[in-house]
């Protein structure tokens, strides 16, 4: 489906998307927003972007292009969605032209972008690259695979408003396994790397939002978190040696002591988590310099993944097929299998 072909909204939202690309945002449509396995609502248009080493800026964006917007009430309605959320800024893209609501916008921190700004961004082909829009990028991946494709790229979607830590990243490193494996077992078709750029995008703006407090902290420190992240997810090594601990006092209250070996138990749970070859992958992006390009590639990355020509590994940056690397002996996976 090309662009021409969309709806109103649609469109509307492919043309803002390749407008916040243009100003170096990071930037995914159509993400559902989920409360304990429901869907509460879609976010338009998620926007991240580092303002500075320390500080990064999630943004909603809710587009509405009706001939009566309600304008006011998205601006409401926005808003409140980015504090249910906990994301640092909202956006609403409106038809309707009336200074006030802009100005209704800024007392209540949104900004609008009103008929007059879409109306410029309609008239220009400034923005007009060749790029997939969504709806063409899921029909790939359904075409690939029915069902199950489409439904985990929707939740890693959902992961970066809802599990955007150290419990997402692990997520996505056990999707980015699967699709790995998928190209190693002969089904290297253009559609799993495609969906492999995306994934391992995610991946990377995740690992950037959640080590951003440890920017100012030493390179050892910052590896520690992310293979302590790696191997543990949110919780950390302490969190879990907690619950490791916990576990086995509810043993010893319903299993005599001769029935097992506590320390025995305990130990082998942890060795499976310190088994988990993190260390590597935690140098290399933990380092001063990677820390300041997880950003620039992960939008390399998703740009590739949409392009409407195919890119493969070898035709991408050096930086990319460094990670790709990396990824592959995080799995023990040929490189040359990978990279070709």
């Amino acid at each position: 489906m090309s662009n021409a072909e969309l709806k109103k909204g649609e469109n509307a939202e492919e043309k803002l998307r390749l407008y916040f690309l243009s100003l170096g945002y990071f930037v995914v449509r159509s993400v559902k927003a989920e409360y304990k396995g429901f869907d509460v609502t879609d976010v338009d248009l998620f926007l991240y972007s580092r303002s500075s080493p320390i500080s990064r800026e999630r943004t909603n964006v809710d587009i509405k292009m009706k001939q009566r917007p309600q304008a006011l009430e998205r601006v409401f309605w926005t808003r409140g969605l980015k504090e249910v959320l906990g994301l640092e800024k909202c956006i609403v893209a409106t038809t309707d032209k009336r200074s006030h609501v802009g100005e209704f916008g800024a007392k209540n921190e949104v900004l609008v972008l009103d008929g007059n700004f879409m109306n410029k961004l309609d008239s220009t082909n400034r923005y007009s690259i060749e790029r997939l829009n969504e709806e063409e990028f899921i029909s790939l991946m359904e075409n690939y695979n029915s069902k199950s494709w489409k439904k985990d790229y929707e939740e890693a979607k959902s992961n970066l408003l809802n599990r955007f830590n150290f419990d997402g990243l692990n997520s996505l490193l056990n999707k980015i396994k699967n699709f790995m494996e998928e190209i190693c077992s002969g089904h290297s078709n253009e559609v799993c790397y495609r969906a492999l750029y995306v994934y391992i995008a995610y991946f990377l703006i995740t690992l950037d939002y959640s080590i951003k407090d440890f920017s100012y902290k030493d390179q050892k420190d910052r590896s520690k978190l992310i293979s302590e992240g790696v191997r543990f997810g949110e919780m950390g090594k302490k969190k879990s040696e907690e619950i490791i601990a916990m576990s086995s006092a509810l043993m010893t209250s319903f299993m005599n002591k001769e029935d097992y070996d506590i320390n025995a138990i305990e130990n082998e749970v942890l060795s499976q988590f310190m088994s988990i070859p993190s260390t590597d992958i935690a140098d290399y992006l933990g380092s001063t310099k990677m820390m300041q390009r997880l950003l620039p590639i992960a939008i390399e990355l998703e740009g590739s993944a949409f392009n409407r020509k195919y890119i493969t590994p070898l035709g991408m940056s050096s930086e990319v097929q460094s990670i790709l690397g990396l990824l592959c002996d995080f799995y023990s996976i040929d490189r040359k299998r990978i990279l070709v």
